[in-house]
């Protein structure tokens, strides 16, 4: 679709993280951040599509879907992510 912007092909639909982020080493994250209140019952599937996504761009894409604290299957809390990030 005209002015979504960039999306993850999913079978059942389409996923749209919120940023792309380029590193200094040349990586390329992808990032959807949710709050804690804003988990649906598609995060997990979203998740496993942004993941195998990346293992199949390559590796320097990563994708990321980061939650402030609640745990979901794949995701990761808003520190690990924090330290995931530096550390590239």
């Amino acid at each position: 679709m005209k002015g979504r912007g960039f999306a993850i092909n999913g079978f059942k639909s389409n996923h749209y993280p919120d940023f792309i982020i380029y590193t200094e080493s040349g990586k390329v994250i992808v990032l959807e951040t949710k709050g804690d209140d804003r988990d649906n019952s598609d995060s997990e599937a979203k998740c496993r599509l942004g993941k195998k996504w990346a293992e199949l761009a390559g590796k320097e894409f990563i994708y990321m879907m980061v939650f402030d604290q609640r745990e979901v299957a794949g995701a990761y809390s808003f520190d690990q992510a924090k330290g995931l990030i530096r550390e590239m």
